[in-house]
């Protein structure tokens, strides 16, 4: 009789876990659909928000180079990182652009944020902890947006004929790599979304409880 109860509960705790799992999964595909939906004026809100805090921290680089973060006129992307030099100047004093990379919000940016805040919104936890770990997840997202931007500019940088900043040919092999692993990658960038997930929406007692449960069901 015992262990027929013992069984009984423990189906249906397992149940319970089971309900639980699918409706994190069916809140996390409905907020994500929602927020990566082409709602009108939104792309352009966010790159426009993405260009001015591009060009607020990356201004200039170094003594001699400066960046510009423009809207371009091709459809496939939103932004235009213009490179300049000091020393490269027209006849009426104004610096001419000597490169540029076509760069898209949306991708590098706006894509991590949407999946990261349907992470949170989804996970079981009280709404007070929601708006401290959205507070965090969002500082630390931005954090990682900033560091990929930073690489995209040291490469600009890097590139002939500016070449402001001379690597040698292993870091020039080094940052090359760190672009098409780091930075192209979504992969990589929804994988620091699940890290910074984990960091931010749970605590110590919540893991401990997670292992006592599994615990429970072996």
């Amino acid at each position: 009789m015992g262990d027929a109860k013992s069984n009984t509960g423990t189906t249906g705790f397992k149940l319970i876990q089971k309900k639980q799992v699918i409706r994190f999964f069916c809140v996390f595909i409905v907020i994500y659909g929602l927020l990566m939906f082409p709602w009108p004026g939104l792309g352009a809100a966010y790159s426009k928000i993405y260009r001015a805090g591009a060009a607020f921290l990356f201004k200039s680089f170094g003594s001699k180079g400066t960046v510009r973060f423009e809207e371009p006129s091709e459809d496939e992307y939103d932004t235009k990182i213009v490179f300049y030099s000091r020393d490269q100047v027209n006849p009426a004093g104004k610096m001419v652009p000597i490169g540029f990379i076509n760069h898209n919000s949306r991708r590098s940016g706006y894509i991590y944020v949407a999946f990261l805040i349907a992470l949170i919104l989804a996970t079981p936890i009280s709404w007070n902890r929601k708006g401290w770990a959205l507070l965090w997840g969002m500082i630390l997202i931005h954090c990682f947006i900033v560091l990929s931007l930073a690489i995209w500019i040291l490469y600009g940088f890097n590139k002939e004929p500016l070449s402001l900043v001379l690597l040698s040919p292993f870091w020039k092999q080094v940052l090359l790599l760190t672009i098409d692993v780091f930075v192209r990658n979504l992969t990589f960038g929804f994988i620091v979304c699940v890290f910074i997930w984990i960091l931010v929406s749970f605590r110590r007692e919540d893991w401990t409880r997670i292992l006592a449960r599994k615990n429970c069901l072996s």
